[in-house]
């Protein structure tokens, strides 16, 4: 009897991250920034403790992937890893997904591996104090504790917190905090992380594509990335897959809205002062959205309550810039 064919790769779920292997190790973020380094060296140094591990950074920036990279190199790597996004579930139902009713939530199945909270800037003064009870309870079950990772994405708002749950959870192990930068802060990891998924993917996509010509990976320094790495990724495997970096540049140069030229440029470029101060405003005015929206998840009613503008006016906003995801 002749054995089926097996099913086509899917290239969403087949294919291996493109932005987590250095030197052949993992479980490494790839950056030459100094920044993520001390973090990754400093997370590889407390992976097989049950130190709290509080991580801030945008969405995108590599924090789940950092957070799998700890478990991994764990000696929790065969047990559960559970993951709550908080920025996906109503505040209300928070509670009742991490503790459920009669104990049966996300708590109750993490066991001995490593817990992931998406979005400590959301949870409520409760849900914060019965987690932390939870963690006491837990501490020195017969070589079963749990890991605890609490990651942010407001930055004022989320360092504060994290810096007072650092001190709070001193007495259950202790914790470290680290933030990961954005990617258009580190622009010398662009042409490192674009290569790397280069390699990784074009195999799998049987890509004609071996190099990115330096003129392609200047354009892709210049460009903000809101997206952040995970942006990135995804735009290198759609070049591999239709093999047009015309077509590239075009997408994400109509991404990047009006005003994108640097301000020294700008103030060269022999414009108006009328028209300076127009494209300098409209400029910080995407950014503003952007971030918004990226703080948000692109729930566009909760950016425009925080931006303190009318939904409509969002909408009009959103396709004045061309901000659409």
């Amino acid at each position: 009897m002749i054995s089926p064919a097996p099913p086509a790769p899917d290239p969403v779920h087949d294919a291996p991250s493109g932005y987590w292997e250095v030197g052949g190790h993992p479980n490494y973020l790839l950056s030459v920034d100094e920044r993520v380094v001390a973090a990754r060296e400093l997370l590889a140094q407390v992976a097989d403790t049950s130190v709290t591990v509080m991580m801030g950074g945008e969405g995108g920036v590599g924090k789940e992937v950092l957070a799998r990279g700890i478990h991994n190199m764990s000696s929790r790597s065969g047990e559960p890893f559970v993951s709550l996004n908080a920025y996906a579930v109503p505040k209300a139902a928070i509670a009742r997904e991490l503790f459920g009713p009669g104990g049966a939530g996300k708590l109750r199945t993490v066991e001995g591996g490593t817990l992931l909270i998406h979005g400590l800037e959301l949870l409520p003064d409760d849900v914060r104090a019965k987690l932390l009870e939870w963690r006491r309870k837990t501490m020195g079950e017969d070589g079963a504790e749990p890991r605890v990772i609490l990651s942010y994405e407001q930055p004022s708002l989320g360092r504060d917190l994290a810096a007072g749950m650092e001190r709070m959870w001193s007495a259950t192990g202790g914790a470290v905090r680290v933030e990961i930068p954005p990617l258009r802060d580190r622009k010398e990891d662009i042409p490192l992380l674009a290569n790397h998924v280069l390699q990784k993917y074009g195999p799998f996509y049987s890509s004609r594509i071996r190099v990115l010509r330096t003129s392609f990976v200047k354009f892709l320094q210049g460009y903000r990335w809101p997206g952040n790495t995970r942006e990135l990724e995804r735009v290198i495997r759609r070049y591999l897959v239709i093999e047009d970096e015309e077509a590239i540049r075009a997408e994400l140069g109509s991404k990047q809205g009006p005003g994108q030229l640097e301000e020294d440029e700008l103030l060269d470029s022999g414009a108006r002062l009328k028209e300076i101060v127009a494209r300098t405003v409209a400029r910080v005015e995407a950014r503003a959205i952007t971030g918004a929206l990226q703080r948000t998840r692109w729930n566009k009613k909760r950016a425009a309550a925080d931006l303190g503008i009318s939904y409509k006016s969002l909408l009009n906003k959103i396709h004045q810039y061309r901000l659409e995801s």
